[in-house]
């Protein structure tokens, strides 16, 4: 019976998608009209331009200056930036994205990454050689082990590297970006699948859209579970916090370790996917009509620029020496669909960061260069912010792409531009960056002493190679450095960075852990306890005695120290001193996140009994609801899981929960009218607010609209009733002439 009806859905769905394919785009809704709200003769002309007459359309604020590394044709199309320990620039190009509106061409194995060189200093890469070529839509790259991890979709693999050559690859995972698999034909979704890989400061790799953290211990690649984020551009701060973005919403971060919760997805989860920045408001330099829905209602302001962020990806802390102190730790943003990059100052209150515009009103670049398409930023070991600008006419997927969007680009040719991509270097104006030393050809003690430097990206190049190397030699100079027992005693940051190297050599004991739970930095407390657990790993007669330990940190009254306890609690024996110090955590902790870590480890430790009061069970389906419940599994499964994922839990900043969602149960005529014509947030779900627009799924038929609604009115525990496709006919009938998708004020209007 199932194996009938997968066939009549990949049929039906074949069929619905028709439609999309040959007489419009997959992104555009049924019915709905896409007028420009910008008249045709207010549009300026948007010509490739070359990269010196790129630079004049720059409008940096005061203090910094913009300058050209690398342009086409040595580049093409640039996504992703890694630089080596000797310093130079490694670039993933992702080239023959969307060179048509149609996305033709996109699996031809043309993607590479290249190798870029300054040889005289001047700023300008001058010599380029190519890494590995005949990629396809290489999605991910990491320097890393000797070697590079780079995914081609749907696998991600290990190339060890010598001589600036790729070694025979190892298949890593072969999971890491399923939604972009070529073999998926025009389901193909390369927006919702596996990228940016990050060495945290942890030793362990995360990625965005990707269940999953890797590391390479003895020999062989491991992984563990962690919840999913969202959606490209993941950095780290000096702490080893996580931050990342989703389209509308531009910063989010992990304020607490992710893997602590695995792949626990039943609940919201204290500290990860928290929302660091709450304002969604854009300045850009020039009116953006190249926007995928710029034709909707609050898309585009009145004088036609973007009002809120709808690209934001490319996310990166700010961690070099070269910019003045106030930018140190900014979190800065690229929004390719209006051509600028936003600059975040961070401030933190009881473990919970939040971010606010370096400036009134305005963004830290723009350009009225409408080609000016920033993708990705890092910060580079000579301490400049470099810039990835694809420099591409069509940024849209044609997964998402809608005709409106297709024809402004028509209408001024950039359909056109697909070989170009410029790679920019930021810096503080009149201070010249620092020239960079070869940290491959460091001995292990100098490598050490990098761990002081005020750069990240040499604190992590060394701290990496010295993990790689393990050189035991090393560990006595490391344990002083994490103990602040050096001739010159170290700051906080460079005692976390000292920590974290021993335990990527497993050289860790127990006088430096538990003076790290001494020091006095509330962070360094924290990290501490939490490498009581590795500790306890490698040696185990030490566990209980650690465990004590950590129980003792109960009176410490700071906020991160009190997070990590909790976490920490999570993972030990329920005992009543456990259960007791959770409990008293969940009543004392002044920090919100605090509490509510606390309370969820009080949960983990002595899970609450199941209710024993009878309540009224949901109906039995009928076989033939029951049919439409497995079909509508499987529409599920091909519309919606990219975004709500398999559990329904959705993820933060870009899809909200359906499980317990008041909208799932209270009204099938708000969903039906949702599905139809979608939704443009914000919405509230849970108490939680989403700046997120839902695309429509009118193409749909009656049946198949009926047959997904009743499967997430019917999954997780849900008991709702199923609904028909009469009711679905009925609702479109009377919203026939709608034109624009559904607000939050509209939809509780209805019944």
């Amino acid at each position: 019976m199932l194996d009938m009806i997968a066939h009549r859905f990949a049929i039906a769905l074949a069929l619905a998608l028709l439609p999309l394919i040959a007489s419009a785009q997959q992104g555009d809704k049924k019915g709905e009209v896409q007028q420009s709200r910008i008249p045709k003769e207010k549009i300026p002309p948007s010509p490739p331009l070359a990269p010196g007459d790129a630079l004049k359309r720059f409008s940096l604020q005061p203090g910094y200056r913009i300058e050209l590394v690398a342009s086409e044709p040595m580049i093409q199309v640039p996504t992703i930036l890694q630089f080596d320990p000797a310093g130079r620039l490694w670039v993933a190009e992702m080239r023959n994205f969307m060179a048509t509106p149609e996305g033709v061409g996109e699996t031809n194995p043309v993607g590479r990454i290249s190798i870029l060189e300054d040889t005289d200093d001047d700023g300008r890469a001058d010599r380029h050689k190519v890494f590995l070529d005949g990629l396809v839509m290489p999605r991910a790259f990491l320097l890393v082990n000797g070697g590079a991890l780079v995914c081609e979709p749907p696998k991600l693999w290990f190339y060890p590297i010598a001589n600036d050559r790729p070694g025979e690859r190892v298949l890593v995972a072969a999971d890491f970006a399923k939604d972009a698999d070529p073999t998926l034909g025009v389901r193909m979704n390369p927006e919702h699948s596996g990228n940016s890989l990050l060495l945290a400061m942890d030793n362990w790799i995360y990625s965005l859209y990707h269940p999953w953290r890797y590391r390479f211990t003895d020999g062989k690649w491991l992984r563990e579970p962690v919840p999913q984020r969202a959606q490209w551009g993941l950095s780290q701060d000096d702490f080893g916090r996580l931050y990342y973005t989703s389209n509308s919403d531009q910063l989010r971060g992990d304020m607490v370790p992710p893997h602590y919760f695995g792949a626990k997805v039943k609940a919201k989860l204290p500290g990860i996917g928290y929302a660091v920045a709450k304002d969604q408001t854009v300045w850009p330099g020039r009116i953006n009509p190249g926007v995928n829905r710029g034709y909707q209602t609050g898309t585009l302001r009145e004088d036609g620029r973007l009002a809120k962020f709808t690209a934001a990806c490319g996310s990166t802390i700010y961690r070099g020496e070269l910019f003045p102190d106030d930018a140190r730790g900014n979190a800065f943003v690229c929004e390719p669909s209006g051509n600028f990059i936003r600059r975040n100052v961070l401030s933190e209150i009881d473990g919970a960061v939040s971010a606010r515009n370096a400036y009134d009103e305005a963004e830290f670049l723009t350009s009225t260069d409408e080609l000016f398409r920033p993708v990705n930023l890092a910060t580079g070991p000579d301490g400049a912010l470099y810039v990835a600008d694809m420099y591409h006419g069509i940024i849209q997927h044609r997964f998402f792409l809608t005709s409106y969007l297709r024809q402004q680009a028509q209408d001024r040719g950039i359909h056109k531009v697909t070989d170009h991509g410029r790679v920019w270097r930021i810096t503080p104006a009149g201070k010249a960056p620092a020239r960079v030393p070869n940290l491959a050809t460091m001995n292990s003690a100098a490598l050490v002493g990098e761990l002081a430097h005020p750069n990240g990206w040499r604190r992590d190049t060394a701290q990496r190679l010295l993990v790689e190397r393990r050189d035991p030699s090393v560990v006595p100079a490391l344990q002083a450095l994490a103990t602040s027992k050096a001739a010159a005693p170290a700051n906080a940051v460079t005692r976390l960075q000292a920590l974290w190297t021993l335990e990527g050599l497993n050289a860790l004991d127990e006088a430096t852990v538990l003076a790290a739970m001494a020091d006095t930095h509330p962070k360094v407390r924290a990290v501490g306890m939490r490498l009581t657990e590795s500790l306890a790993k490698s040696a185990p007669a030490s566990a209980a005695g650690l465990a004590e330990k950590l129980l003792a940190m109960s009176s410490d009254t700071s906020s991160e120290v009190q997070m990590q306890l909790a976490l920490s609690l999570s993972l030990l024996a329920p005992s009543e001193k456990t259960k007791a110090a959770a409990a008293s955590l969940a009543k004392i902790s002044t920090g919100a996140i605090a509490k509510d870590i606390a309370a969820y480890t009080v949960t983990v430790l002595d899970p609450p009994k199941p209710d024993t009061k009878p309540v009224a069970k949901a109906r039995a389906l009928t076989a033939a609801e029951q049919k439409q419940f497995e079909a509508g599994k499987m529409m599920y499964e091909a519309t919606c899981l990219a975004c709500h994922q398999i559990h329904g839990m959705g993820q933060p900043g870009l899809a909200p929960p359906l499980v317990g969602s008041e909208w799932i149960g209270f009204s099938e005529n708000r969903l039906i009218r949702m599905v139809i014509h979608g939704l443009r947030g914000p919405i509230t779900v849970k108490g939680e607010k989403f700046e997120m627009d839902m695309p429509a799924l009118g193409v749909l038929d009656d049946e198949q609209i009926a047959s997904v609604l009743t499967y997430i009115r019917r999954e997780w525990g849900h008991g709702f009733e199923p609904v028909t496709p009469a009711a679905v006919k009925r609702v479109r009938d009377e919203t026939s002439k709608r034109e624009d998708a559904w607000t939050m004020p509209e939809l509780l209007k209805i019944p």
